[in-house]
């Protein structure tokens, strides 16, 4: 969802006309008069948007796609067909969806919700708060923090000098301490012929109750959809969680921690010092992850991986008992 507090989108369009900018096929005849008024991400895409398919490896996600258009290639027009989408055929689709992004939603509400700040809040006389800001009872603002446009942040909050918070819902009993910036960019880059460029960023933060954010950790928003923290969720200081990450109740990670693009983490997860996953890993319920590691595969509940590339520890530890007894002098 594309939140109208944050975003404004611009009018709809035709598959045709926008065909036509893009510079891109539309095989399909009599597709042309479809209108499209929202991009999408894939796997929760709905009628009137568009998306784009340009690896074979998200094909699950093609299950849950209801978009009307998708920009694909001609290789994997095929996979697109058989859900029903129109396929706009592209060498690039990432790109292509990337600028298109971009053109459709501008920053800037087009639904303010209104200000609201709480007469109980203690907010220090330094912060800067944009507009339509909501800030519930009981909650304290450090000096020299930046609220801007649209955050809402509940109850009984505490939020520590230096803190940057954009596009963010926070709920209750939050405790945010000094320098972790919230809401920003994340790291995607496309390139086309006109060079590297960053992916445009549509999404939002939700920070559910009750979670700890340490001091210089960055939490970037979504680029389509929202990156969320459930209750209870620690963050230790110097953590980065990328966007669209979705991480389940009460799980804890420690500090220098790193969590790529779009991972799922399930609820009661150990993440120890340096772990760090690759894009798109689901980590299952009550799994650790120890100090260090490098995950590169999904973990299922209740296990614990160490190493690089992290395994079941007991396989780990096999292995560097290996590599000891053969470095050992004979």
């Amino acid at each position: 969802m594309i939140d109208p507090h944050f975003y404004t989108m611009r009018s709809p369009i035709s598959l045709a006309d926008l065909a036509i900018e893009l510079g891109v096929s539309l095989p399909v005849e009599g597709a042309g008069d479809e209108i499209i008024d929202v991009p999408s991400a894939l796997h929760d895409s709905l009628p009137g948007s568009i998306t784009f398919f340009s690896d074979k490896r998200r094909k699950t996600q093609l299950t849950t796609a209801k978009a009307t258009a998708c920009l694909t290639t001609e290789k994997l027009l095929p996979h697109v067909t058989k859900t029903g989408m129109i396929g706009l055929i592209t060498d690039n689709p990432r790109a292509v969806f990337a600028r298109l992004s971009g053109k459709m939603v501008s920053i800037g509400a087009s639904k303010p919700r209104g200000a609201a700040v709480d007469e109980t809040a203690d907010i220090h006389p330094s912060v800067v708060i944009g507009e339509n800001v909501r800030i519930g009872a009981g909650t304290r603002i450090g000096a020299n923090c930046v609220i801007d446009d649209g955050v809402i942040i509940g109850e009984n909050c505490i939020i520590e000098p230096l803190v940057r918070v954009s596009f963010t819902e926070i709920g209750n009993a939050c405790h945010i301490k000094s320098g972790a910036v919230i809401g920003g960019t994340g790291f995607g880059m496309a390139e086309d012929g006109e060079g590297i460029f960053s992916v445009p960023h549509l999404g939002r933060v939700i920070l559910e109750n009750a979670v700890h954010v340490g001091s210089n950790s960055c939490i970037d928003r979504g680029q389509l959809g929202d990156t969320i923290l459930s209750d209870d969720v620690k963050i230790d200081n110097l953590v980065q969680i990328g966007h669209n990450v979705r991480i389940g109740e009460g799980t804890m990670i420690a500090g220098h921690a790193g969590i790529s693009g779009s991972c799922i983490i399930g609820k009661k997860c150990l993440f120890g010092g340096r772990a760090s996953l690759a894009d798109h890993i689901v980590v299952g319920d009550g799994a650790i992850v120890a100090a260090a590691a490098g995950v590169m595969a999904d973990i299922p509940a209740g296990q614990m991986y160490s190493g690089i590339p992290a395994m079941p520890i007991r396989e780990h530890m096999r292995n560097v008992a290996t590599l000891k007894k053969l470095s050992k002098p004979k």
